[in-house]
This record gives C-alpha cells, sequence and structure tokens, in this order.
C-alpha cells in the first residue's frame, strides 16, 4: 500500500511539473511505450485525466493542481481527444485473464469515464455548443469553503486562477458557436453572475489579508461581469436546439453508465414507476382524508413546513436523527463519526434545491462536507418564494437522499476504499441511484413513523425523480417543449411552480437525469437477485456489499457482486 502510494504521488507530481508549462501548439499527446503492470498504466491514464481536468483533480484534493484552469484551445481540446482514444485503446487492449477480479473493475471504470469523456467532447461538442461547460472548471469555492491548506497558499490558487481567467473566458467565447440552447444561456448566467457576487463578497472577505488578492479579484470580476455581457447579448437570439435525438441518447447511457438498451424498454421502465409511484401517493393521500382529492391533500400536507429561518435547524435535526436510526436498524456501516455540517447554498450554484459537498477523497487532513439547502429566488413573487421552502416532510426525504443514507454516507465508504481507481472516479447512475433508493428503503424500514404523512414527502421525492426519467425521454428523443415539462413536473411531479421550471430547465443540459429513478431500479433488481443467492445475509450485508464497490457503474458492482454478466435492466 505504501508503494503504491508514492507511486502515485510521484505520478502527480510528474503531471504537475507538466501542466506548469507554458502552452504551445506541439501535440501534447503521451507517445510512449504502454506500462507492463496493470497498476501504472491506471495511474497514468488517471494522470491524463487529471491534466485535462485540473477542477477534477482538485475537487478529489490532489492541490498540486490548485489554480489551474484547463486549456482549452481548439489545439488542445483535440490533442485531448486523442488522448482519451489512445487511453481507451490501451485499456481494451489488456488481457481479463491476466487481471485480477479488482482489477478488471478498475479497468472497467476507467474505460466509463474515458468513454464518458469522449462522448462529451465528440458527440455532445459540449466547447462548441454548452457555455456552461466552462463554468464548472473556475473553481473559487474549493479555495475558501475548507482550511486545507495555508491562508496565503490558497490565496495564491486564486490568484493563479484569477490571472488566467480572462482568457480562458475570452477563449470560451471565440470556441463557442452561435446561437446557442436558450435554456443553456439562462443557466450559465445564473452560474457567472454568483460566480461574480462570490469573488467580489465571499471570496475577497475569506482572504481579505493576503497580499495581491485584491488586484486578482478586481481581475475576476471583471472577466466575469465581461462573460456575462456577452452571455446576456445572446440571450435573446437563443434556440431551443438542445434534443439529442434517440442514437445520442442511447450512446449516452452506453458509454457513461454501461447500459445497454432501447429507448422502448426506457419508456416502459419509466412509466411504470410512474404509475406504481402515483397509485401510491393516491393510497396515503385517501389515508389522511378520503373526501378530497390527492392535490389537495399534499397541498395539506405540504403547508407543514419551517419557516424560512428554521429549514437550516430542521434539517440539521433530521440528520441526528436519521444516523441513529441507521444504527438502530443495522441498515448499513457508518465509517466515521463527523456528521455533515448544514448552510445557505452559495449563490451561483443555486440552480438545485439542495446538494451535498464533500472535501476531496485524497485531502491529508480531516475537513467538513456541508449539506447545501437553496433559498428561494428573491426575485420570485412572494408566494412562490414561500412554495419553495420544503415542507418538512419533503425535507426529511431530502435529508436522507443527501446526507444519511444517501451521498453522504456512500462517500464514506469510498474514503475507506484502497482502490485510488474506484476513489477517483464516480457513475451518476450510482451516485444518484444509491442515494434514491435510500429514499423509499428507509420509509419501508420506519423512517418518519411510517405515517402517510412521512409517505407523500417520500413519494414526491420519488415522483420528481419519475417525471425526469419521462421528461428527458420527451425532451431528447421524442418532441417534448420545455414548458410541456414544466407542466408535467408540476401536475404529476408535484412541485412548486419555480421548482418545475428549474427543473424543465434542467433537463435540457442534464439528459442523464433519468440517472436517479433508473439507477434506483437497477439497485433494487440487483438487491433481490442478490438476497436469493445469499438467503441469509441482512439487508445491511447487502449495503455494505455494494458500497464496497465504489461508485462504479452498476453493471460492473452486478458482475462483482453476483459473478456473472447479466442484464442490470
Amino acid at each position: 500500500m505504501l508503494r503504491a502510494m508514492i507511486r502515485w504521488s510521484l505520478l502527480v507530481l510528474a503531471l504537475t511539473a507538466c501542466c506548469s508549462q507554458k502552452s504551445t501548439k506541439t501535440s501534447t499527446v503521451v507517445s510512449d511505450d504502454r506500462p507492463e503492470r496493470f497498476e501504472d498504466l491506471a495511474f497514468l491514464v488517471a494522470g491524463h485525466i487529471y491534466k485535462a481536468d485540473p477542477e477534477k483533480a482538485v475537487s478529489l484534493g490532489l492541490h498540486k493542481f490548485d489554480g489551474k484552469l484547463p486549456d482549452v484551445t481548439p489545439a488542445a481540446l483535440e490533442d485531448q481527444r486523442a488522448q482519451l482514444e489512445r487511453d481507451r485503446d490501451a485499456l481494451l487492449k489488456l488481457d481479463p485473464k491476466q487481471l485480477t477480479p479488482l482489477q478488471i473493475d478498475e479497468r472497467d471504470v476507467l474505460l466509463t469515464e474515458l468513454r464518458g469523456r469522449l462522448f462529451r467532447l465528440v458527440e455532445l461538442d459540449v466547447y462548441r455548443t454548452n457555455p456552461m461547460s466552462y463554468t464548472g472548471a473556475i473553481n473559487l469555492d474549493d479555495y475558501i469553503l475548507r482550511d486545507y491548506a495555508p491562508a496565503q497558499q490558497r490565496a495564491q490558487a486564486v490568484i493563479d486562477l484569477c490571472t488566467a481567467l480572462p482568457a480562458y473566458l475570452a477563449q470560451a467565447r471565440m470556441n463557442l458557436v452561435l446561437p446557442l440552447p436558450q435554456p443553456w444561456i439562462k443557466t450559465a448566467l445564473l452560474q457567472t453572475r454568483g460566480m461574480v457576487d462570490f469573488a467580489d463578497k465571499d471570496v475577497r472577505q475569506a482572504l481579505a489579508n493576503q497580499a495581491q488578492i485584491g488586484p486578482a479579484l478586481d481581475t475576476c470580476k471583471a472577466a466575469l461581469a465581461e462573460h456575462v455581457a456577452w452571455l446576456e447579448k445572446q440571450e435573446p437570439s437563443g434556440t431551443q436546439n438542445f434534443r439529442l435525438g434517440t442514437a445520442k441518447f442511447l450512446k449516452m447511457l452506453s458509454d457513461t453508465q454501461g447500459v445497454d438498451t432501447d429507448v422502448a424498454h426506457l419508456q416502459a421502465m419509466a412509466e411504470a414507476d410512474l404509475r406504481r409511484n402515483l397509485a401510491a401517493m393516491d393510497e396515503a393521500a385517501k389515508a389522511i382524508d378520503p373526501t378530497k382529492s390527492t392535490k389537495d391533500v399534499v397541498e395539506q400536507v405540504a403547508q407543514d413546513r419551517p419557516a424560512p429561518a428554521d429549514v437550516l435547524a430542521v434539517a440539521t435535526a433530521q440528520t441526528t436523527e436519521m444516523r441513529k436510526f441507521l444504527v438502530d436498524h443495522k441498515v448499513v456501516s457508518i465509517p466515521g463519526t463527523e456528521d455533515a455540517i448544514l448552510k445557505e447554498s452559495p449563490p451561483f450554484q443555486r440552480w438545485n434545491s439542495a446538494f451535498l459537498n464533500a472535501p476531496g477523497v485524497f485531502e491529508t487532513v480531516p475537513l467538513p462536507t456541508f449539506y447545501y439547502i437553496s433559498p428561494p429566488d428573491p426575485k420570485w413573487p412572494a408566494a412562490e418564494q414561500l412554495a419553495y421552502i420544503p415542507p418538512r416532510m419533503d425535507l426529511l426525504f431530502t435529508t436522507i437522499h443527501e446526507v444519511y443514507p444517501g451521498h453522504y454516507l456512500h462517500r464514506l465508504h469510498i474514503q475507506k476504499n484502497p482502490s485510488k481507481i474506484l476513489k477517483s472516479f464516480c457513475t451518476y447512475s450510482m451516485n444518484e441511484g444509491w442515494a434514491h433508493y435510500t429514499e423509499e428503503m428507509m420509509f419501508d424500514l420506519g423512517a418518519g413513523g411510517k405515517t402517510p404523512q412521512a409517505r407523500i414527502g417520500m413519494l414526491k421525492e420519488a415522483l420528481l425523480r419519475n417525471v425526469r426519467f419521462v421528461a428527458t425521454l420527451g425532451l431528447h428523443t421524442g418532441t417534448m417543449t420545455v414548458d410541456e415539462a414544466t407542466k408535467l413536473f408540476a401536475e404529476k411531479g408535484f412541485v412548486d411552480a419555480g421548482n418545475a421550471r428549474q427543473q424543465a430547465a434542467r433537463g435540457t443540459f442534464d439528459p442523464m437525469y433519468l440517472a436517479y429513478t433508473l439507477g434506483k431500479l437497477m439497485i433494487r433488481k440487483l438487491h433481490g437477485e442478490w438476497m436469493a443467492k445469499h438467503p441469509n445475509a441482512t439487508l445491511g450485508e447487502f449495503h455494505d456489499e455494494l458500497l464496497a464497490h465504489g461508485c462504479a457503474p452498476i453493471p460492473v458492482i452486478r458482475r462483482a457482486m453476483l459473478g456473472e454478466t447479466s442484464p442490470a435492466i
């Protein structure tokens, strides 16, 4: 283990030195012979990914990449494509008979990551079509949210990033082909405007005593403001040309999740689970008041919501309660003793209502994890702002999803995984599928007292994800409009007007948000088959075995747990 750690560190140092060199027109594609040992090849491939995507490396806790922005010049993007293909082909040439079971899993995790990045770079052509593809790399929050290093070191990373930002955003504007899809412009504007405010206020305040930070943040603010002005100029001519089409949609599932299927099967899955949960919602509503419509009962239950100032305190209490529930019911093991800290979402990250922000798995010092909850947009009408505050039972199942036993617990299991590859890369359908799966599982075990009100809270989360599944199929393989998707979220997802608009817009740029329900259904299927093979096993043992594979593609986990290759859906 120590030798592996040293080798990994040396690789990161070598790649960092490479990244620090000035950009030239010379190709940077690695052309040396492939390493003979699998683990050396795996480290090399991971390093190429970090070099092309320094924000990914920083988010993992590899701080030698601090302050760096990716090279998004056309020549560099072409080199990135060639390197991804070369690494993919090198992994495909490996003889599985010469690999251990763990190495086979690691190989397939890397292959999924490479294929997903190629899909995004080539088929989606994100750097020419999607302005949001640039904002994710501007990770100023990483440098002030946690004290992973002395303030001077973190301030230097901000200075380096801000210094490079004007050229980076100028290149983005050169790369993007007009006109752009309007929903993507709107979301990019939300992100970039929020970053202007975040850089000018939060970052400036957090690093106020550091030399040269003021001029650097002035540069940052000006570059972001210029980009906002450019995006605003594009908004009137924005289009609705966001659809992937059937062929690309299915390739996305295959390349990024390892799932091969067809639209008819996906449609049947989506509609069947939607019907199941709608029927359960009707049943829960009748148990509360059989004289009222389901919609009226759901609205009645929704009146039990915390005051806006109390939302974080209520969610904190729910976090403590759910951790105790896991222990008392032996649902799953809990590595560690720390809990997530509740915070209000930063303005530039308020495109989703709640999410987890965890430190990197390679951090060398203990750091906090934040459970973010977004306040309503103050520009909305007063009634919409009030409706955006989560009802108490909705909040409970959001807390289950985000913290215990959802994302936060999953992250704790990933943290203790001995495989650097399984620690480094995560698959959407396993990540969100696990968190969504836990909601119904926890209700069935008694979370929320199994009351009809708690069931409605759980089902609202499920129906939101059901509608995402139906909406993304309609938006990307059919003819559904954003307005039609908004209506669907309001009518069958039981969400308020503000959330309905957000969710419909998200579907245009996040077509994989079917991953919540798709992943949940794949895990439920795996659970049934694994328990049939292990009739004396407990639910907790199943969960621990599942999470022992990190965030690998569910088909890869199925093969490891069942000892066979069989359909995941």
